[in-house]
């Protein structure tokens, strides 16, 4: 199916609506007024039966007589179009009105004694009848009597015809009205989209940096927080590449000293220098490169394996100082996000309480609400309070001894706020702890 405009499928949506809504309402408008139509006629029927059995009577032989004429003049006029019969349950004809001449009305086979029974038929020039017919038994008469009394019904086919096209008309007028009712008001309900889209083209030429929430409709508001929050993350993507690429040149710079170093020197290990430095400079590319790379937020992350298999690895690699590393193997954490990403906020947080602590390092998970928390704590000493926020510069070693560049808690900040996540660092007494919040799946 091809994209269109939302005006048109709205306006086709809503045009062919109103034309099934009328061609319905015609046709039920037409039968209704038939249906009372035709029980005004039958109820008139009904009146020329009673007229008649009140007339008849059973004469000194057992035939049927009136005793006088009825007044209806059209009873007297061949072929008028009104018309009585009475007849035997055998179908022999007792008497009828002069107005059917020598002709006989056709009665239903069902006929019984009981209620009048109404059907239509055709009369003696074939013009549509509409008739009344019952079985009765009179005083004196040993054998039931069926009664017929029939009228004209063109005329009422004439009016219902006209009924229906009259409403036809009169809802084809009421469409255009309807349909210029619903152009009006499409275009004024789409006109806050417009104007969203107006926005839009002046944030992308610099005109505005986001979409004012202000001012909109209730219904589009939450679609430009969205928005908002789509050129928030972008941002951050746009702002983590660049501190990865500023992280990557810092990287690179020592061992392209050491190998310019090398180079104007006439040592013979060059080779091995060589070697060592181009495998760390490899190593940092591939990692900066892959801090570089935009957050995912479509993935889901279970946290506990990714903590099985890197506390198992910082075991490994801080056997020399005995510090054990603990977790909890049931935590039900997972993270809205890539695993790469986790592996690289969580094993630069371990291994940095690894330098730091005394015997122990412990990590522990909790949601909250959308969100969830991942606490690392170490038993070692700390750190003084103003030096908690310059944890985080980027490039900043707050001990010389300790190998590093000063990158590795910059990178989890940039990559947990890429997430629209946070880190902290507080002290524990003793150790300190560093708090990652992030997107919870």
């Amino acid at each position: 199916m091809t994209s269109g405009s939302l005006r048109t499928r709205l306006l086709l949506a809503g045009g062919l609506g109103l034309i099934l809504v009328s061609a319905v309402a015609t046709w039920w408008l037409g039968a209704m007024f038939e249906r009372s139509a035709r029980a005004a006629m039958d109820q008139r029927l009904g009146n020329e039966l009673i007229a008649v059995l009140a007339l008849a009577e059973s004469d000194a032989q057992g035939g049927l007589q009136l005793r006088r004429a009825l007044s209806d003049e059209r009873y007297q006029r061949v072929f008028s179009g009104t018309y009585w019969q009475v007849q035997d349950a055998k179908g022999q004809p007792l008497g009828q009105s002069r107005s059917l001449w020598d002709d006989t009305l056709l009665t239903p086979a069902t006929l019984r004694t009981g209620p009048a029974q109404a059907y239509d038929t055709t009369g003696p020039l074939q013009q549509p009848l509409r008739a009344l017919a019952q079985q009765v038994t009179l005083p004196r008469m040993s054998t039931p009597l069926q009664v017929v009394v029939a009228t004209d019904r063109s005329e009422l086919d004439a009016q219902v015809s006209a009924f229906r096209k009259r409403t036809a008309l009169a809802l084809a007028v009421l469409i255009a009205l309807w349909f210029a009712v619903l152009v009006t008001q499409v275009h004024y309900g789409l006109r806050p989209l417009s104007e969203l889209g107006r926005i839009a083209g002046q944030v992308r030429n610099g005109e505005q940096v986001r979409f004012p929430q202000q001012g909109l409709v209730k219904e589009v508001a939450p679609l430009a927080a969205q928005l908002n929050d789509l050129l928030d993350h972008h941002a951050r993507m746009v702002l983590r590449a660049r501190r990865s690429a500023e992280d990557l040149a810092h990287a690179l710079k020592t061992p392209l000293t050491v190998l310019a170093t090398e180079a104007e020197s006439e040592g013979s290990d060059w080779r091995q220098t060589l070697r060592s430095e181009t495998a760390r400079m490899q190593a940092s590319i591939e990692r900066y490169l892959a801090a570089g790379i935009g957050a995912d937020s479509q993935q889901r992350t279970p946290v506990a394996p990714v903590l099985a298999s890197l506390c198992g690895l910082m075991q490994r690699v801080h056997v020399g100082r005995e510090v054990s590393f603990h977790y909890d193997p049931d935590a039900q954490g997972l993270f809205a996000g890539a695993r790469e990403d986790l592996e690289e906020m969580l094993g630069n947080l371990l291994d940095n309480a690894g330098k730091w602590a005394a015997h122990r390092v412990e990590v522990t998970v909790a949601h909250i609400g959308n969100r969830m928390r991942i606490d690392v704590n170490d038993d070692g000493s700390g750190l003084p309070e103003d030096d908690l926020a310059r944890a985080l510069g980027r490039g900043v070693r707050l001990d010389e001894r300790m190998p590093g560049s000063g990158l590795g808690l910059a990178i989890v900040a940039d990559i947990a706020e890429s997430y629209g996540g946070t880190l902290a660092l507080r002290n524990g007494h003793p150790g300190l702890r560093a708090t990652l919040t992030l997107p919870a799946g």
